[in-house]
């Protein structure tokens, strides 16, 4: 499957914009495994082929809602923790950082794991998640080496399994 068209005009890119806000929305509320493109369509005032020429396939549109939280999460983490506040202190407002995004989008965390584990899922978008994988390792090492410590492949895999782990404990038990 190819790579989803990427918006040509302003107003195209308006409507994609739009499109991902609407889904946003829509994972965010109980149920979003009911969500369909049909649905997505009627919410955006937008025809179903145009979600489908700007996105290619439902599980592409999934992938660009989740990557764009983890960018924004990025971002805010970028802007809200200079390089000089401790690593200790980083980590602590980063856990409180993405507990609160879990807070607000409860589902894009399992639509993004639901998504990893199906079986069935195309090649592009497992190949999509690994690099997204790939670029939340550099970004830790990058915070890690800019707090002092000796970064390494492996420790930032580490720390992105605590806070998957993070996630599924949050998930199981929010109060705990």
């Amino acid at each position: 499957m190819a790579r989803p068209k990427v918006a040509r005009t302003k107003r195209g890119e308006r409507t994609r914009n739009h499109i991902l806000g609407v889904t946003r929305k829509l994972l965010a509320q109980p149920g979003f495994r009911g969500v369909t493109l049909d649905q997505i369509a009627e919410e955006t005032g937008t025809a179903k082929s145009s979600i489908l020429w700007h996105f290619g396939t439902k599980e592409h549109l999934l992938l660009e809602v989740l990557d764009g939280i983890m960018r924004e999460l990025e971002t805010s983490y970028r802007q809200s923790y200079p390089d000089s506040l401790p690593l200790a202190k980083k980590m602590q407002l980063f856990i409180k950082d993405y507990v609160h995004m879990m807070e607000q989008y409860p589902e894009l965390g399992t639509v993004f794991f639901g998504m990893l584990f199906d079986a069935k899922l195309i090649s592009t978008i497992r190949d999509r998640i690994k690099e997204m994988y790939r670029e939340y390792r550099e970004m830790i090492v990058h915070h890690l080496a800019d707090s002092g410590v000796p970064a390494t492949e492996h420790l930032a895999a580490a720390v992105a399994a605590m806070f998957d782990g993070v996630f599924i404990q949050w998930y199981l038990d929010p109060q705990g």
